[in-house]
């Protein structure tokens, strides 16, 4: 699809390289560049404890995959010549630089501009309030708000993948598909920029909402959903597995009742949605005393049958044995190294 497109990948730990492998997924060349000096990006080392000293760790190949690694120094001349050849040669650059250091190696957007005047040039920042702090995951989950109302009253929790990183990737992403659309319009440079703090707060949706209009700060709830219930509720069955529920509406919540046997004259307490959410505690009782009875594999074949949302909560290696998550698995070697991972993209384009 974009086999004629090179991108210059001037950023490391995971939105960046992130961006750079969904380009190569789709057929573009993309050179990673990484620093000489200190053995490259820094989740090379990124390692769990069982993972081999010798070996990338599976961090990094989760989002390097079908790029040239090339090693620079910036401060050296002839790798300096190097790099400006690559822009040159290069359609998009890709870039996370700490405020300042773009400028400091002449890699910001002017610069880039005067070597290549077509460049799509593409930056992911940390903190727009405050451009000069360092900048995790986790500290964005923090501070925009993920993680107190993540978990439960009694423990806060982050989510299990860098979030806002994979969710400042597509925002990038889709700023330089947008960039590729106008240059068949106007032959000039565009800049795309976006910071982890506003890909966060972008990111609230529902729940800013809820703030903004109804004046409600979300809580930690677990899994439940501040708006709908039984949304989010955890029941269990006769042979001790764990469902959860996604009943969005009245007519499924009904549905659902006939299904387990609840009698009408509980399910008449909980007629619609608003009652639901403020009694959903005593609900929950009321499921779990029927659906204690029901085997799991019973109770999910009739939910699916009635389209009544239900799912099983499973771990990773039950998600990877499925065979829509197997086609999706890309492997490489790199180095003599034997890699995979997800792929990236999940949509099909067709004619």
């Amino acid at each position: 699809m974009f086999n004629e497109l090179k991108i210059l990948e001037l950023s490391n730990v995971l939105a960046g390289p992130a961006v750079g492998m969904f380009f190569a997924e789709l057929g573009a060349k993309v050179f990673k560049v990484e620093n000489k000096l200190s053995n490259g990006d820094i989740t090379r080392n990124w390692k769990l404890p069982k993972e081999k000293k010798e070996d990338l760790s599976a961090y990094f190949c989760s989002v390097n995959y079908n790029k040239k690694h090339v090693f620079l120094d910036f401060n050296n001349e002839e790798d300096t010549l190097v790099l400006e050849k690559l822009i040159k040669e290069c359609d998009i650059i890709i870039t996370n630089f700490k405020d300042g250091d773009a400028k400091k190696f002449n890699l910001d957007f002017e610069s880039c501009k005067t070597i290549k005047s077509d460049i799509i040039y593409a930056h992911i920042g940390g903190f727009k309030s405050n451009p000069k702090r360092v900048a995790f995951d986790i500290i964005l989950q923090a501070e925009t708000g993920f993680i107190k109302m993540t978990g439960n009253k009694d423990a806060y929790a982050k989510m299990p993948v860098a979030l806002i990183d994979v969710l400042a990737a597509h925002q990038i992403k889709e700023g330089i598909l947008t960039a590729l659309i106008l240059q068949k319009k106007k032959n000039k440079a565009f800049k795309i920029t976006t910071t982890l703090e506003e890909t966060a707060i972008a990111s609230l949706m529902n729940q800013s909402s809820n703030f903004l209009m109804a004046n409600y700060s979300p809580q930690p709830i677990g899994t439940l959903h501040p708006n709908i219930s039984p949304y989010g509720e955890i029941i269990s069955t006769l042979d001790n597995q764990n469902l959860i529920l996604a009943i969005g509406t009245d007519k499924q919540f009904e549905i659902f009742c006939e299904l387990i046997g609840l009698e009408k004259k509980w399910t008449q307490l909980f007629t619609n949605n608003s009652q639901r959410v403020k009694e959903r505690e005593d609900l929950l009782k009321l499921i779990n005393k029927k659906t204690k009875k029901i085997k799991s594999k019973n109770l999910l074949n009739s939910c699916h049958e009635f389209k009544i949302p239900i799912g099983e909560i499973n771990s990773m290696k039950e998600v990877l044995e499925k065979k829509v998550a197997k086609e999706m698995i890309l492997e490489e070697t790199i180095g003599n190294q034997k890699t995979k991972r997800i792929k990236t993209i999940a949509f099909k384009l067709t004619n």
